[in-house]
Order: structure tokens, then sequence, then C-alpha cells
């Protein structure tokens, strides 16, 4: 698998790499773009949830996972926010897991 982004070592690079997935949201011209967008954020919470991960970021995990949603949240809004600009129905869940919309 190929890596979009930069390695992730913490909150801040989980962050970092929503912000660069928002600033490609501004510049999506379809839903399958957006849709695309909207799976890699998502699967930034994902991460969070591996065992991989709860091993490897032991006492920062909590942390990274609350960014993680907090920042798909953000992400989620912004393509939303595009999907009304480009016409398009905005429908994407703003909350990850149960609970979603």
């Amino acid at each position: 698998m190929q890596r979009i982004y930069s390695a992730i070592s913490g909150v801040s690079d989980i962050r970092k790499i929503n912000q660069m997935i928002r600033n490609e949201v501004k510049r999506a011209k379809s839903r399958k773009e957006l849709t695309e967008l909207h799976k890699r954020s998502s699967y930034l919470v994902t991460l969070t949830h591996s065992p991989a991960w709860k091993e490897g970021f032991r006492g920062k995990i909590a942390q990274m996972r609350t960014a993680a949603k907090e920042e798909f949240a953000k992400t989620a809004r912004a393509i939303n926010s595009r999907c009304r600009q480009l016409g398009i129905e905005p429908n994407y869940d703003t909350k990850w897991g149960s609970g979603r919309r």
C-alpha cells in the first residue's frame, strides 16, 4: 500500500493530515473525490482502534482517537460544505461509529 501522507507519531500528525485532507476537499470536483477524502479521514479513526496502534502508541492512543474523531467531524463538515458548493447532496456522516449524523 502506497503511503499518501506522512508517517504518524502522535496527535499533531493526525491533525496535520486531516488539514491536508481538508485542503484537498477545497479542490475536489466530484462526489467520487469527496467520498475518497471522507474515507481517508475515517481511516485515521479506524487505525486508532487497531491492535498495532494500541500497542505502538500505548499512553497516547486515547488522545489520538479523540483527535482523530474531532478532525473527522471537521473534515466531514468541510466535505458537506463543498457538496453544497458543487450542487451535490451533502449527506456525509459527521460522526464516526454508532450515533452517526
